[in-house]
């Protein structure tokens, strides 16, 4: 995952931290905070995610 913000290219498993933790919901809204800037961004679908591997072949 690239954060839009700042740029950075993180394991959204290993490095991302869950947005929102202070809304009612939280972990609920698909969105990741990067672990660089902190900037939310918007986990990318399983279609999308298929999408972009097709285009690379």
């Amino acid at each position: 995952m690239r954060c839009d913000f700042c740029g950075y290219e993180f394991n959204e498993e290993q490095e991302g931290i869950k947005g929102c933790t202070g809304c009612p919901m939280a972990g609920h809204c698909g969105k990741v905070k990067c672990p660089r800037c902190g900037y939310e961004v918007v986990r990318s679908s399983s279609f999308f995610k298929w999408l972009k591997q097709r285009r690379h072949k």
